[in-house]
């Protein structure tokens, strides 16, 4: 797993959470999913801490020292027992971080968080589709999606 000093802040706690949900599960793309689900459910959860928590701070600051930080982070922990041998090629997997990280950020900003509880078993296969294929990607989000 990915170590060093814990991010600060609510980006801790979601890592923390992230990470709690991983080690609960026995295979990798069960660990993903599991990741994925605990992390919007914490973002669902504490929506308006994390909004006053950005807010506090200056853009430039909080790219450099949190969002860059984090999204290394969480990449590592989907890298960390990937089937890289079977892994399709396509963009880094801090890209892949990134289009997730942003699709749950715009959905807090606008506040759906309703939808964003129904996405995320598609979260789940785009965070797998590139290791996975199509097929069993889905499968997995389909799965996770029955997991409470």
């Amino acid at each position: 797993m990915p170590s060093g000093e814990r991010l600060p802040g609510p980006l801790g706690a979601l890592e923390s959470t992230v990470l709690d949900a991983c080690a609960g599960r026995e295979e990798w793309p069960a660990q993903v999913a599991a990741g994925i689900n605990a992390g919007v459910d914490f973002v669902i959860c504490n929506s308006a801490l994390a909004e006053t928590w950005l807010a506090e701070m200056e853009p430039d600051q909080l790219y450099r020292s949190h969002y860059e930080p984090m999204i290394t982070r969480l990449a590592g922990l989907i890298r960390y027992r990937a089937p890289v041998d079977s892994r399709l090629p396509v963009s880094p997997d801090e890209a892949l971080v990134a289009g997730i990280v942003g699709l749950v950020g715009d959905h807090v900003r606008l506040g759906r968080l309703d939808r964003l509880a129904a996405l995320k078993p598609e979260l789940v296969q785009l965070a797998l589709l590139p290791y996975l294929g199509f097929a069993e990607s889905q499968e997995w989000a389909n799965r996770s999606a029955e997991w409470r």
